[in-house]
């Protein structure tokens, strides 16, 4: 029998407690507290700011895998358009047997430093292909996949603004930054997972793509009980207000 919702949040928290307590995380302070709601599954959830979201709006989220019930849960709440982005080979025909609303899209490649095709390595199980090989794996092969650049991505589907933008691309978000940072148009909340945990990068690592993200006007607003999932507001994008930070 399946763990209930709040016993399985609160062994995440515990588990939190013992990695903070030996070091092996950090406590992020919030530079914005709008008001917030988890969609999705417990696996395959994040948490957002409602505010401003409509029909008009618009979600990029990058890393399908098997699990589209954010997506899915953000278009029965506000009816908006959501693009589904993930180069994995299985997807397509996953994608294909689910009954989508038509107001979701999905596109066969993933999001890079620049457009082309990228190394990414197969998994030894599961559906997480990752270009950044996974420490505890003991996989080496490697295959060929389509990605492309976030500016030439919005050009080519014509999106003048991103309302959200979810990552979740298995190691490979660290080397993106820029990409986000210098995006050609607005992006006003963005949703991320870092893997530090799993040994694709340090936890010093998460840390400075929190602060360069800071830096460039992201303000966080909810960190996940497992500090994995990062969920950041834009300081332009009107749905919170600065606060003082020490």
């Amino acid at each position: 029998m399946p763990m209930p919702r709040f016993l399985r949040r609160y062994a995440r928290m515990a588990k939190r407690a013992g990695r903070l307590l030996t070091g092996r995380d950090v406590l992020y302070r919030y530079d914005a507290h709008p008001r917030k709601r988890t969609l999705g599954a417990i696996y395959g959830g994040w948490t957002i700011s409602p505010q401003g979201l409509s029909a008009n709006s618009v979600i990029y989220s990058f890393g399908v895998g098997n699990n589209i019930s954010f997506d899915l849960a953000a278009i029965e709440l506000f009816d908006l358009q959501v693009h589904g982005f993930d180069p994995s080979p299985h997807v397509p025909a996953w994608i294909a047997s689910q009954n989508l609303p038509p107001n979701y899209q999905f596109h066969m490649y993933g999001l890079g430093v620049e457009d082309g095709a990228a190394s990414f390595f197969v998994p030894n199980e599961g559906v997480m292909y990752s270009m950044r090989e996974r420490q505890d794996s003991d996989s080496l092969r490697e295959i060929r996949l389509p990605v492309r650049n976030l500016s030439s991505i919005v050009q080519s589907l014509n999106t003048h603004c991103i309302d959200v933008l979810k990552i979740d691309i298995e190691g490979a978000e660290y080397d993106i930054l820029p990409s986000i940072i210098s995006s050609p148009v607005p992006i006003k909340q963005l949703l991320i997972e870092f893997h530090h945990r799993i040994g694709v990068a340090s936890l010093d690592d998460t840390v400075r793509a929190v602060q360069l993200l800071r830096s460039a006007g992201f303000q966080l607003f909810h960190v996940s009980e497992t500090s994995s999932e990062f969920s950041f507001l834009h300081d332009n994008s009107g749905t919170s207000k600065r606060i003082r930070t020490t």
